[in-house]
């Protein structure tokens, strides 16, 4: 699957360009989707997914979350496909490095 389809699962504007509602993960996420070279794309991915660690630490406890917490949700799949489709990681450990 490419970069694109996996973009397609961010939120867009009009004009086709992604709106961060929670740009201390999504961007890093971003990062991870526009990045073309395998090599710095281990590096994007390990990024993204230490923001999404430290945001699922923040926002675990708190009431009114769970928009953001299904949207992690999907960040952590759309990573989990990157990882084991772009960069060929192996999948007999059963699941992406962040799920909940």
């Amino acid at each position: 699957m490419s970069a694109a389809k996996f973009s397609d699962e961010l939120p867009q504007d009009r004009a086709g360009r992604s709106q961060f509602r929670y740009p201390t993960w999504q961007k890093p996420l971003q990062e991870v989707l526009n990045q073309p070279d395998l090599e710095k794309l281990h590096e994007k991915v390990h990024a993204a997914e230490t923001a999404i660690f430290l945001r699922l630490q923040e926002i675990s406890l708190l009431p009114g979350s769970q928009d953001e917490l299904e949207a992690l949700q999907k960040a952590c799949e759309v990573l989990f496909r990157i990882q084991t489709q772009r960069l060929k990681w192996t999948t007999n450990f059963g699941g992406s490095s962040c799920k909940q």
